[in-house]
């Protein structure tokens, strides 16, 4: 098995949440629990868009540092 599909397929079956940005802020990955997580705020839709745009400015402000 190759290590990156080995490591997706823990990440995939944990029950907490995982979100994975580039240095762009620009969501690359989700696994199931952070789409559920974030239905109610398009949930797998959320892929390819800010990280920015999920949080207010203090965390915004964090997120950036």
């Amino acid at each position: 098995m190759e290590l990156t599909q080995f490591f997706k397929s823990l990440v995939d079956e944990d029950q907490c949440a995982v979100v994975i940005c580039d240095i762009h802020h620009k969501i690359i990955y989700m696994n199931p629990a952070a789409c559920e997580q974030n239905s109610k705020r398009g949930g797998a839709a959320l892929v390819g868009k800010s990280l920015l745009d999920c949080h207010n400015s203090k965390s915004n402000e964090m997120i950036v540092k």
